[in-house]
């Protein structure tokens, strides 16, 4: 992208919400990653609720990639495989049943083939797919309809959990579960959910265009989930981007999360609680 075309881009994120959307966008950081990632502060009734990681896969020829680290010290793995890639972002995925480096993620996962837990959590109805191309895929496991390319057919993965994970080591797959907050651009969020209040983050895949979007939304203001969610929906939708999946990502005793500039330096602003070395599982958005 040019950068005429991405300053057009940034005035079209900065300027055309309306008055009444949920969340202001401001400039924090741009022209990140040959002009394809953005951060943007994110405000409320005059309140700093936190930063949205701006990626556009689509526009990036597909260039913003993801990898997901779940086989036990998740952050030495990652390390390992690291080298000289140009690390978008780290974030914690999955939630985890503890808090150091050798528990694992709760609910169904596999790291490229290998079987990390094989026990689906019936109250989780997210299951999110990345791809070998560095592309994610999100699926609704309630509606039981997951299509599998190599297989040539759909399945329900709570009644067949065991071709999902034969067609993951054959396919060498990537796997995680978690809450689907949203799905084909409609809340999925149950209205009665918890009115707990916390800090969040949230995977958003959309689209706009016919170019893919990711955004990692990072709330740092106590919130409901529900509200979270639809704040999140709203400002999407503001924007014209139609939502396929909203996954929320752990900020519990796993909390973690670094941002990075062209440089590979962290933005100090934008982070996690936790230690990022005590990772059970990282999800990661790379520049290839």
């Amino acid at each position: 992208m040019n950068r005429k075309r991405f300053l057009l881009f940034i005035v079209f994120l900065s300027f055309s919400l309306p008055s009444q959307a949920q969340y202001a966008l401001s400039t924090a950081a741009s022209g990140l990653f040959n002009q394809h990632v953005a951060l943007f502060s994110l405000s409320k009734n005059g309140y700093h609720y936190g930063t949205a990681i701006w990626m556009n896969r689509g526009l990036s020829g597909n260039r913003i990639k993801t990898k997901y680290f779940a086989q036990g010290k998740a952050y030495q793995s990652y390390l390992r495989w690291k080298g000289n890639k140009k690390v978008i972002l780290i974030s914690s995925g999955a939630y985890s049943n503890g808090f150091s480096e050798n528990h694992t993620p709760i609910g169904v996962c596999v790291e490229q083939g290998q079987i990390v837990n094989r026990r689906i959590e019936n109250d989780m109805d997210g299951l999110v797919i990345v791809e070998a191309t560095g592309g994610v895929r999100v699926s609704d496991i309630d509606n039981g309809d997951l299509y599998l390319g190599s297989l040539g057919r759909r399945i329900n993965p709570r009644t067949e959990m065991y071709t999902l994970l034969n067609w993951a080591k054959q396919e060498y797959a990537t796997v995680f579960q978690s809450h689907l907050l949203a799905y084909g651009d409609a809340l999925r969020i149950n209205y009665n959910s918890s009115t707990t209040t916390a800090t969040r983050r949230m995977m958003v895949i959309g689209t706009a265009n016919g170019k893919v979007v990711h955004v990692v939304f990072h709330i740092t203001q106590p919130v409901k989930l529900l509200d979270a969610t639809r704040d999140i929906k709203a400002t999407m939708d503001k924007r014209g981007i139609k939502v396929v999946g909203i996954v929320n990502l752990d900020t519990g005793g796993n909390d973690i999360l670094e941002v990075y500039n062209n440089l590979g330096a962290p933005f100090n602003g934008v982070k996690g609680t936790a230690l990022k070395h005590q990772a059970t599982n990282l999800l990661v958005y790379y520049y290839e």
